[in-house]
Order: structure tokens, then sequence, then C-alpha cells
């Protein structure tokens, strides 16, 4: 039996993206028939030091970026643009400026919207007002420019930092920045602002780091968008959307708990002779999916030697597989990483190996956790995740 794939890439597809098929007809129509659409949304302002340049609003879709309606900045600052949209949806406003700055708007019909602003604040200060969210939507850039602005130092100082700290460091800022987005929905469900704050709580890159209580904030929010939004695209794949994670994180969770065994791997050692993971069933193992061209791999090594040396006497071990395809490098790598437990395997056919297609990986270094029983109970912990984990089963 395989495992279950994360499934990491299809949340990349939200809110943005799904209404794509719909508004691509729509304003291809209108420009194919040149139908004069009523105006029902305006947006309008002054943007200081940005006369002569252009204004777009765009809708991005499945099929590329449409373009909404467009207007030239008044030399003095000051610009309105008219538009007709479909419906509740997420939109950039774009200035033609060399750095290419958006606004993401989430707009619906007869909004009327105000900005006030200098170029250089438009991405980060745009001064919005004329709608219900425009203070959060404020504090919300705000927010997330700190964030980011965290991440981009947090980069910056990779090298002087012990990686595991790095880790701790960003995913307690990643926790406060997405608590503060699930809470800011929760004030107001209804609210169009949700369609970018629910962004922020999508398990965009798989399960294993994601908080399940989004998973209450996105229900409430797709139950509520279904009732403030009948039958409008944005409601329906704000339903279709939790769905899909809900049956998503649940089936990833079932590989986990302790109710999946883990497929069995039987393959030489470096002597030829056959290691199966099965032998080791009454331990906690850590299958060790690694490489000596990896780079990462050896970066983490030592921490998993470390807890090797740590645990194995009680009742933990480490069963290294290897995707090299050059026997002498691999054997060479675990002698000069100086990896201790004497389980290492590979069928040295590097990624032609059928076992990331098995274990549902395409990555490395990839761990999984299998307990006495020959079950499942983690996927891909690595630095200070493994150590938390290891920790929590033998205190």
């Amino acid at each position: 039996m395989t495992l279950t794939k994360n499934k990491k890439k299809i949340f990349l597809v939200s809110a943005i993206l799904a209404l794509g098929v719909f508004l691509f007809w729509y304003f291809q129509r209108s420009e194919l028939e040149k139908n004069d659409l009523e105006v029902n949304v305006v947006i309008s302002g002054h943007i200081k030091d940005a006369g002569g340049l252009q204004l777009f609003l765009e809708a991005p879709s499945d099929r590329g970026v449409i373009s909404v309606a467009q207007t030239e900045i008044e030399p003095d600052g000051h610009f309105e643009l008219h538009a007709n949209i479909p419906g509740l949806g997420l939109y950039d406003l774009r200035l033609s400026d060399l750095n290419g700055t958006v606004l993401w708007l989430p707009l619906q019909a007869k909004d009327e919207l105000h900005l006030n602003c200098t170029r250089q604040d438009f991405g980060r200060k745009p001064g919005l007002s004329g709608v219900k969210w425009a203070g959060n939507y404020q504090a919300m850039l705000e927010k997330t420019n700190q964030f980011e602005d965290f991440q981009k130092n947090l980069q910056a100082n990779m090298a002087k930092l012990d990686q595991g700290l790095v880790e701790k460091q960003y995913d307690s800022a990643r926790q406060v920045y997405e608590n503060y987005c699930a809470q800011l929905i929760e004030k107001d469900l209804s609210s169009p602002l949700n369609i970018l704050l629910s962004m922020n709580l999508l398990p965009t890159t798989g399960f294993e780091n994601w908080n399940a209580k989004h998973l209450a904030t996105l229900e409430k929010l797709a139950k509520s968008y279904q009732n403030a939004f009948v039958g409008q695209p944005a409601s329906q794949n704000m339903m279709a959307q939790y769905q899909q994670i809900e049956d998503a994180y649940f089936n990833y969770a079932s590989t986990i708990n302790g109710t999946i065994a883990a497929p069995e791997i039987a393959l030489p050692d470096p002597n030829g002779k056959t290691q199966t993971l099965s032998s080791l069933k009454g331990n906690y193992v850590l299958i060790d999916f690694w490489a000596s061209w990896c780079g990462p791999c050896k970066s983490e090594m030592p921490n998993v030697i470390q807890l090797y040396k740590k645990y194995q006497n009680k009742n933990f071990t480490v069963f290294s597989v290897s995707l090299d395809d050059d026997p002498a490098k691999w054997k060479a790598a675990i002698t000069s990483w100086g990896m201790p437990w004497p389980h290492h395997v590979s069928d040295l056919k590097g990624w032609n190996s059928n076992l990331p297609q098995t274990y549902q990986f395409d990555g490395i270094p990839y761990t999984v956790l299998v307990n006495p029983e020959g079950k499942v109970i983690g996927t891909n912990l690595r630095g200070a995740k493994l150590e938390k984990k290891l920790a929590e089963i033998f205190k």
C-alpha cells in the first residue's frame, strides 16, 4: 500500500484562479461584442508623484491576466477609473511604474473606492476608503508587510544562525500572522476581504506544519459566503476549496496516526546483503531518504546522528535509504558523514527508484517515522520538529 500524497500543489489554486473561466468569458464577451456596459465599480483618488502613469484594473484567471479597465493619472495625481465587473472577485490594481506595484482588491458591484497616497506608498499604505473593509485592509497590509520584512531579514541572517533557530523563529512569526488573519476573518465572516485573508490559511506546502484549527475557520467562512453571496462563483469556490482541504487533511491525518503500515522496503546494504524495514518491527524507526549529492541532507545529518545517539538505547533506530546511483559515493558518504547506525540500503537507481512514488515524496531529505507496529506516525520531520516529536515519544 502506498502512502497518500500530501497534495502540496493543489492548494496553490485558490480564490484568485477559481473564477477564471467565468471571468474570461465575461470580459472577452464585453470586448468582442463592444457592449456599452453600465459602470458598477468606481475607483478614484490621488496618487502624489504619479502623474502620467497608467493605472490598470485586471482580473487574474486560469487563462492569464484579463484587462478590465485602465486610465491615465492626471498630471496633478488625480484619477478616476470606471469598470464593470460580474460580481465578487479578486482583482489587481496595477500602477505602471518600474516596480510593477500591485494592490490586490476584493471587489463587488457598486463598490466606490478612494485612494490617497504617494507613488512610493501605493503598495503599502494606499489610504483606501469608501468600503466597509477599508480599515481592516490597511491593518492587513501592515501585518503582511511586517511578516514579509521579517522573512527577508531572517533569510539575510540564515548563514549566521543555527538552522533549528531559523525554523523556530520563522514558524513562530508565521503562526502569529496566520492567527491574526483567522481572527480578522472571524470578526466579519461575510467580508469580501476574507478572500484575501483566507489565502494565508491554506496549506500551500502540505499539512506537516499546518494548523488544523484553520479548518474550522474556513468552514465557517464558506458557509457564511453561501448565504452572503448566493449563487456567485466566489461563494461556490469558497465552499469547494474548503471541502477539498477537508478531504485532503483527513486523508493526510490517516497516514500519520498509526493506522497505515509503512510500505515494505527490501534492498541491498553496502555489502550486498538484503535488509528489510519489516525486520525492525518492535522499534521506532526513522526512515531517512537521502543521497550523497544532496547538500540539505548533509546539513541535516548531524541532527539525525545526535538524535540516534540520544535514543538508540530506547527502542529507536534509523533506516537510511539512499537515492544514489554511484555505489562508491554512497559508501564513502556513509563513512565520511559519520552515520553510525547499521541499517543502510539502496537500489542505486537514483530518482528512477520506485521509492519516491511509493512513499510519495519529490524532494530529499525526506523522513517517515514508524512506530513499533510498523505504522506511520509522522512524515517529513527534520530539525527541531524531529527532535520535538522524539522527545514526546521518549519522555
